[in-house]
Order: structure tokens, then sequence, then C-alpha cells
């Protein structure tokens, strides 16, 4: 894990249910995006979608995600 601003948390090399369950609470916790490059950017609400810049939008998959069964879901399929 790395703080690579204050507005900004970079992961790596995450794997495994509780990972991706813990990583779903931070998300709600924070009221954050999950962003994966080169994959889905991940939502808690279908209405943040809005508030998205239009590069993450435009360019790749927008998916809700509550769990870390539905984090991993989306990121399997992309």
């Amino acid at each position: 894990m790395f703080l690579s601003s204050a507005d900004n948390i970079t992961f790596n090399r995450i794997g495994g249910g509780g990972i991706m369950d813990l990583l779903a609470v931070l998300l709600r916790r924070l009221d954050a995006v999950l962003v994966i490059p080169g994959g889905p950017t991940m939502i808690q609400r279908d209405e943040d979608r809005d508030s998205l810049p239009a590069a993450l939008r435009d360019e790749w998959a927008v998916v809700v995600a509550h769990t870390g069964a539905e984090i991993y879901r989306a990121i399997r399929a992309s």
C-alpha cells in the first residue's frame, strides 16, 4: 500500500477474499472510488457516476460494487 498523495492510495498485489472484503469496507468508509488501471472503475452508488471525470466515465467500464465479492467479479470480468 502506498500513500502517494493526500487523496490517493495505491494497492499492489492484493488478493484473496478477505482482502477484497476489507477493501470494500475501506471504500465505503472513505466514500471512495476504486480505479483499476486498464479495468473498471468501481463506485458505491449509481448516482456517483455523474461525479466521475469524463475520462473515467467514457474510457472504462463503471461498475457499482458494494462487497469484496462484487469487486473481485468486476476485476475478473475486465
